[in-house]
């Protein structure tokens, strides 16, 4: 399933269901060399969590003007989200595989675990709730990508977690909600009707 993205940026899909596989799914394919680079800078990934409302408005805001004075320290922020997209992909094909994930994987993920924690407030209100105090930080949009990442993956649905299906499927990652986990495709209208117009193809070739 696509959701319909309501604000315009660096990307047109949301496939994946949970904000850490769309931050996962920010390039064209992980089944085979990838040909476009959705967050090819510190700003693209600022535009993102925008799109995706990783992040208030505000913080983003406010982050876009500290990159503009601090390009160098940008750079490095955007270097690590790179870093982190990559460390992610290994540990949830880990868990699809039932595999043991690296540990340099791991050591990433909760060291950047640990600093989102300690940005974390409580908000009181009729239901409280948790918010993420961003102002500051350029490494932000990596603490909303990490709890996102770290709650999927300690939760009990951890096993809905699938991958578009190489070669004709691009790798992507997805969160199946289906009733019957059913779900193959990141979408049908992405990659099922691309691998069937390929089965067809090869069908008549071979006939």
């Amino acid at each position: 399933m696509c959701a319909a993205l309501a604000r315009s940026g660096p990307v047109d899909h949301a496939f994946g269901g949970r904000l850490c596989l769309d931050f996962v799914n920010t390039v064209d394919a992980w089944s085979r060399p990838a040909t476009r680079e959705d967050l090819p800078d510190y700003e693209a990934l600022l535009g993102w969590c925008w799109q995706m409302k990783a992040l208030p408005d505000s913080a983003t805001k406010a982050l876009r003007q500290q990159a503009a004075a601090h390009p160098r320290s940008a750079a490095a922020a955007h270097a690590k989200a790179m870093a982190l997209r990559a460390s992610l992909h290994r540990l949830f094909t880990a868990a699809i595989d039932r595999k043991r994930p690296a540990t340099a994987d791991l050591d990433l993920l909760n060291a950047l675990a640990a600093a989102a924690r300690s940005r974390q407030r409580l908000v009181p209100g009729a239901s409280w709730s948790l918010t993420l105090v961003c102002e500051g930080d350029l490494a932000s949009p990596l603490f909303a990508v990490t709890l996102s990442a770290q709650a999927l993956l300690v939760s009990a649905e951890l096993d809905r977690i699938k991958r578009c299906p190489g070669p004709v499927g691009c790798g992507w990652l997805f969160f199946d909600q289906s009733k019957n986990r059913t779900r193959r495709w990141c979408s049908m209208e992405h990659c099922g009707t691309r691998a069937k117009s390929h089965k067809g193809t090869h069908g008549q070739a071979s006939a």
